[in-house]
């Protein structure tokens, strides 16, 4: 078998020309790439949030339930611009609570979850007797920095509830 040398006036190569345009062009498939992951990560983030608002959403319905008459008699009700009641301790052995204080006690839970869940979080609540049951349209609004322009966000949450 006989073996040719390579002639070096007869090879060529890659120019420098191909070669930059060859990494300006892997540059930007690797911009896209980061581009993409960074936005992925802010959907995942913006999700979470509207998660743990349909979470807390459910809590306070779930704890409205737990608390019926207090329910009918407008306890829970509060509107999204007012201040969060005081906290009363109806946890725990020592805790003898009336429903309205027990009412009063989930809101306050309920509304110091939020703030502590979600950015600038608030909740309101607003409840209507439609006479068998009690209708109770939650409320929950935050601040999403990854979507619109201003970021507000808001969820509602309608239940009704049997007496």
């Amino acid at each position: 078998m006989k073996v040719t040398p390579m002639n070096i006036n007869k090879s060529k190569g890659f120019t420098i020309v191909e070669v930059l345009v060859a990494m300006i062009i892997l540059s930007i498939g690797v911009l896209g790439l980061g581009v993409m992951q960074l936005t992925s990560l802010q959907n995942t983030q913006s999700g979470q949030m509207t998660s743990q608002a349909s979470i807390l959403a459910y809590d306070i319905i779930d704890s409205m339930r737990a608390n019926g008459p207090s329910v009918t008699a407008g306890n829970y009700g509060i509107a999204l611009a007012t201040a969060t009641p005081d906290a009363v301790n109806c946890y725990g052995a020592e805790a003898d609570c009336t429903g309205a204080q027990m009412a009063t006690s989930d809101v306050n839970h309920w509304r110091a979850a939020l703030g502590n869940s979600l950015p600038s979080g608030n909740g309101g609540i607003a409840t209507t007797d439609l006479g068998g049951s009690t209708l109770a349209t939650v409320t929950i609004t935050w601040v999403d920095p990854y979507t619109a322009a201003n970021g507000n966000e808001q969820i509602v949450l309608t239940a009704e509830l049997s007496q």
